[in-house]
């Protein structure tokens, strides 16, 4: 300014420099306070009257108008400069206080640029993703976030930088310094300058881990449930309370009322009901109808149980009496949640199961200040929305608190606050609160304590956050584990849970019994405790032989579900070689396993087939199974260039040995006839007994006549010897006459052996004992 005064008596009088005088004020308001800027304008007012005095102007008009509007003009830096030194105090105070609540906020918080930089980074974040604060200075928001979760968030960020939006929420999870993962509830909004640019982001996040591991094991629980239910062999369905609704119905329910699934899901228990009594009225024996007004009751929760017993339709047709029970399914609260259907005929065993619900856990995330010294505790309004009051309600006290507390948790939570102040823990309670209208939340609070100089607790900031649903998922979770574990053990089919053992390159070396209910340990003849633990391969050798444990690891990898029926495994326990009806399905990492022993019902349906196939007198085919197989070679033989010949064979004075001797002398000759026929003929020779004394040959792959006529001519030598009865030998001369004939093209068994037949006829006429053939 002196520089300016002296250049100013330099230059030429009408070369005014007055101006210049105050321009340095002016720029002094930019870096200087009033108060500092007070000597300057002084000055400035001297130079410029020292100035006036020498050039004369000092009495002008002119000059003293230009000198006052030099002085508006300071009056103007100054206040410029007291404006400038208002906003610098009131942006250091918000540094202050933001910075006080970074640091101790027991949420983890950070600000990040708009680039994603990190910029800061409070101790509970750096706690909660297990880095120190330079670490995460150096990385960005995508850097420390789980790969699978950047594509969801993306957007909402982009949304921000783009100004369509000011804050989003989304549940994500981190990459924390050891490469494991954690989920977190994540709130971030922006901070915006005059211009709309985004400045910084802000975010807090809270820890959310155990509620998505409850989720999580939730889901698999639910579909361990629903895979048992489409695997059971019982008939099940799930209902809606009140209106009967069929939600889900298995296989073996469609199959036992002879329905369509997709005539049964949507559909009411009246097409249940009146199938099943149309069936049950039929008849003197039939039981007791369904009474409508318990089932009524039933499905209005008045009563929890209902049991008919009915009969069941198979193609139209009644095939035998079932079981029909109705269960109402409650939740912890008493109220109705589904209503189970179990249909079950009377050889089998009642079990039931339910539908698993989800709940999402954790809720919005509420921050308090509590002055231990002053008994000053401060809510945020998100703090009003989780204790269901209004501010207007709540006295900022810690007993305001207290008193919204349940009174079974107020003592435990006060004791772990006043505990927290004497710096022995963390704050860290899990409490219930009551609402104003009598409703119940959980809540869970975390915190961070601040100690003056003597270590003595002056301050604790806090969060909370509604953790209700996640509560009722335990709690759900453990009931619906309970039914479920429940279920399984009632089953009479057994049932196992195998999981997989694994090397240390992750590959599949066994599989281990992690569960399995009493009807397994029963069958394998062994305690429930020593069978759970046990190694397929060690334990079930005959599993890889038989190709039982390559199917199982084959539905691990695909997915597939397994079904075998009628499959034959030897089993050490069982004695041997049985057959089983097995159904696999995976759920989740693990496999479920069901089974039951067919054995019995195999050789029954054996025995049955072979009573239908033979003659229970002579032990040849009958009648109807030597058409059958006939009917195959005559189709076959010509294809091989070869034909088929048929002996038609009839007793010579077979009358008179049942006459004279009685019928069971006669059914003697007739077993020692076929024994003797049997003797004589090939593997692929087929004989039967189509009447009373009639026997038929069947020889196929035959190259001629003559191969026929050999072997009829043996039979006749052979029948010819005397035959033993319980008298004594037969003293009638037992002979027999055949006729032979050869297949032509085209021709069917009953014109083949029509011709046999005829031949037969001839050689009788001929004398009997004799062989005659037919062209």
């Amino acid at each position: 300014m002196v520089g300016l005064f002296l250049l100013d008596l330099a230059l030429p009088k009408n070369i005014p420099l007055l101006p210049y005088y105050f321009l340095v004020v002016v720029l002094s308001a930019s870096l200087a306070t009033p108060r500092q800027m007070v000597p300057l304008i002084v000055q400035a007012y001297g130079l410029a009257i020292i100035s006036g005095l020498y050039w004369n102007f000092l009495l002008s008009i002119d000059y003293a108008t230009r000198l006052l509007a030099l002085s508006g003009v300071a009056v103007v830096a100054v206040q410029l400069s007291a404006q400038r030194c208002r906003e610098t105090a009131l942006r250091r105070q918000s540094e202050r206080t933001l910075n006080l609540t970074l640091d101790n906020a027991a949420a983890g918080m950070a600000l990040a640029d708009a680039s994603g930089r990190l910029l800061r980074v409070n101790p509970a974040l750096c706690d909660m993703l297990g880095r120190d604060t330079q670490t995460l200075l150096t990385l960005s928001w995508p850097e420390i976030t789980h790969p699978d979760d950047i594509a969801r968030e993306q957007p909402l960020v982009e949304a921000m930088l783009a100004n369509r939006r000011d804050s989003y929420r989304i549940k994500k999870r981190y990459l924390r310094g050891d490469g494991s993962s954690i989920w977190v509830d994540l709130s971030r909004s922006c901070v915006r300058g005059p211009d709309g640019y985004l400045e910084f982001f802000i975010g807090q996040a809270v820890d959310i881990s155990a509620e998505m591991a409850a989720q999580d094991a939730l889901a698999r629980s639910e579909e361990t449930l629903r895979s048992t239910v489409d695997q059971c062999s019982m008939g099940l369905a799930i209902c809606a309370p009140g209106t009967g609704a069929i939600l889900q119905a298995n296989a073996e329910l469609c199959s036992e009322l002879d329905l369509a699934p997709v005539a049964l899901v949507g559909s009411g228990l009246s097409l249940i009901v009146d199938a099943l009594e149309k069936v049950s009225e039929q008849g003197e024996e039939s039981g007791p109808l369904i009474d409508h007004d318990a089932l009524e009751a039933l499905l209005r929760g008045e009563n929890d149980h209902y049991k008919a017993r009915v009969k069941l339709l198979r193609g139209g047709r009644p095939r035998g009496w079932g079981d029909l029970k109705f269960s109402n399914l409650r939740d912890a609260s008493g109220a109705v949640r589904h209503v189970l259907l179990e249909l079950d005929d009377i050889t089998n065993v009642v079990s039931q199961t339910e539908y698993l619900q989800a709940a999402a856990a954790a809720g919005v995330v509420g921050i308090w200040d509590w002055d231990p010294v002053h008994d000053v505790l401060t809510w945020d309004p998100v703090m009003y929305q989780l204790y269901g009051v209004r501010p207007n309600q709540f006295s900022g006290a810690l007993e305001a608190w207290s008193c919204c507390v349940h009174p079974d948790d107020r003592a435990a939570a006060e004791a772990e606050l006043q505990a927290a102040i004497r710096g022995e823990l963390q704050y860290a309670a899990c409490f219930r609160i009551l609402w104003p209208d009598g409703s119940i939340r959980h809540l869970r609070s975390a915190s961070r304590t601040l100690f003056d100089a003597n270590g003595r607790g002056v301050r604790i900031l806090g969060v909370n956050y509604d953790v209700t649903e996640l509560v009722q998922t335990q709690e759900q979770l453990q009931a619906e584990q309970h039914r479920l574990s429940t279920i399984l053990d009632a089953l009479l089919d057994p049932h196992l849970m195998l999981g997989p053992v694994r090397d240390e390159a992750g590959s599949i070396v066994d599989l281990c019994i992690l569960r399995a209910n009493p009807a397994a340990a029963a069958y394998n003849h062994m305690a429930l405790e020593d069978f759970v633990g046990a190694r397929v391969r060690q334990f079930w050798s005959d599993h890889v032989s038989d190709g039982l444990y390559g199917r199982y690891l084959e539905v691990l990898s695909t997915g597939k579900p397994l079904v075998l029926d009628n499959f034959p495994l030897h089993h050490a326990q069982q004695g041997g070689l049985r057959h089983f009806d097995i159904r696999a399905v995976k759920v989740s990492e693990e496999l479920s396993v069901i089974w039951r022993d067919v054995s019995e019902r195999i050789a029954m349906e054996a025995a049955l087939e072979r009573r239908a196939a033979i003659d229970s007198l002579t032990n040849l085919l009958n009648r109807d199974e030597v058409f059958t197989q006939m009917n195959q070679l005559l189709a076959d033989d010509p294809r091989r260039g070869v034909t088929l010949a048929v002996l038609f064979c009839d007793l010579d004075h077979f009358k008179d040995v049942n006459d004279r001797y009685g019928h069971l002398a006669g059914d003697a000759v007739l077993q020692a006839m076929a024994q003797r026929i049997r003797s004589c003929l090939r593997e692929s020779d087929l004989a039967a007994r189509i009447g009373g004394d009639e026997l038929l040959v069947v020889l196929p792959g035959l190259q001629g006549l003559p191969d026929a006529l050999t072997i009829a001519e043996k039979l006749r030598l052979l029948a010819s010897e005397a035959v033993p009865i319980p008298q004594g030998l037969v003293q009638i001369s037992i002979s027999i006459s055949v006729g032979v004939a050869l297949a032509s093209a085209g021709e069917t068994p009953d014109e083949l052996i029509a011709r046999a037949d005829t031949a037969m006829y001839t050689a009788k006429q001929q004398g009997r004992d004799q062989v005659v053939a037919i062209t």
